[in-house]
């Protein structure tokens, strides 16, 4: 790939993200924004509630911002900086989510397949901003796993740590990534790889802990009957639920025809169900843009199977032999 058609690659990457950032400007942070200010002060001062009062990445580097500004609070300066620097956060998560998975599937495809499957990725971005007034955790979630993708298809294992190290101080789900790692390379591990997939686990392990020991909440807001109760009997979103998560349908429907390490990737869509079932409301459906990622390489891999397939039938007569892409390099 050459560094013009790279740069408009990115540029496009760009654009889609500042669309994703503008539009969540106008229909969340300007809506909500005394509601988002009470709950980042409510985490800076640690008094949050669990498990916002754990998600300190964010509020953190936003009032380093503010205070570094000297801004007053209740002036127009400071309004401007605090939603300005989120929306920076957030538009550079989404450029940094798209960016990884172009990368990830440029390992095995076309760059105009990668670019197509990354935009696709794209169009569900806005549907997710529903349900919330401030959940600036999900969108870094998103390019924290788009980054776990990138991890696992380059097969660098010692980039599992820092990501989830880092990752873990915005929301406590990054133990997912070396899970994501150790299935898709589970028949080929390597000794250094079994180190690092330790490594990581007890770094989460002792974030996800020290911080609930370092500043304890008054009050949790994940209860499992709660959410049980919840979510089988809200008909609210069930709708929604389905729509984004109907890739997964089209990729099981193709599950015999993917490699290995595809579907045992796609599975992890089951565990990452099962929690948001028990300790989160469904409708909230921001929790599965990484799903989303997880299925890409199948997704891709079944369209671009059927599409060779058509046009190999068309040029010999359909008995042309598909040769599927290797997940392996």
């Amino acid at each position: 790939m050459t560094p013009k058609a790279l740069l408009f690659v990115l540029g496009w990457f760009a654009i889609l993200a500042a669309v994703g950032t503008l539009m969540h400007i106008d229909l969340i942070d300007r809506r909500y924004y005394p509601d988002q200010q009470q709950e980042h002060s409510a985490i800076i001062k640690h008094s949050a509630s669990a498990p916002y009062q754990y998600r300190i990445l964010q509020p953190a580097l936003v009032e380093v911002v503010l205070r570094a500004s000297r801004a007053k609070r209740h002036t127009t300066a400071y309004d401007l900086l605090f939603m300005g620097s989120y929306a920076a956060i957030r538009f550079f998560a989404i450029l940094t989510t798209f960016a990884a998975v172009f990368f990830s599937l440029r390992l095995t495809w076309t760059a105009d397949m990668a670019l197509f499957a990354t935009t696709a990725l794209a169009a569900f971005i806005p549907f997710t901003y529903r349900y919330y007034y401030y959940q600036p955790t999900s969108v870094v979630e998103m390019a924290f796993f788009g980054l776990g993708l990138l991890t696992v298809c380059t097969r660098t294992p010692s980039a599992l740590l820092p990501l989830v190290a880092i990752g873990t101080l915005n929301r406590e789900t990054m133990c997912f990534i070396p899970f994501m790692y150790f299935l898709y390379w589970l028949p080929k591990l390597w000794q250094k790889e079994w180190v690092w997939l330790v490594v990581s686990a007890l770094a989460w392990i002792v974030i996800f802990v020290g911080l609930r020991v370092l500043w304890p909440a008054h009050s949790n807001l994940t209860s499992v009957s709660k959410s049980l109760s919840k979510n089988l009997t809200l008909s609210r979103g069930y709708l929604d639920l389905i729509t984004i998560l109907a890739p997964s349908i089209l990729v099981f429907l193709r599950a015999r025809q993917l490699p290995a390490p595809y579907l045992r990737l796609a599975l992890c869509s089951f565990p990452w169900l099962l929690l948001h079932f028990f300790t989160a409301t469904w409708y909230e459906i921001r929790y599965f843009m990484p799903v989303l990622i997880w299925l890409l390489p199948s997704l891709v891999f079944v369209y671009s199977k059927e599409g060779s397939m058509m046009e190999n039938a068309k040029s010999v007569g359909g008995n042309a032999v598909f040769r599927a892409p290797q997940p392996y390099r």
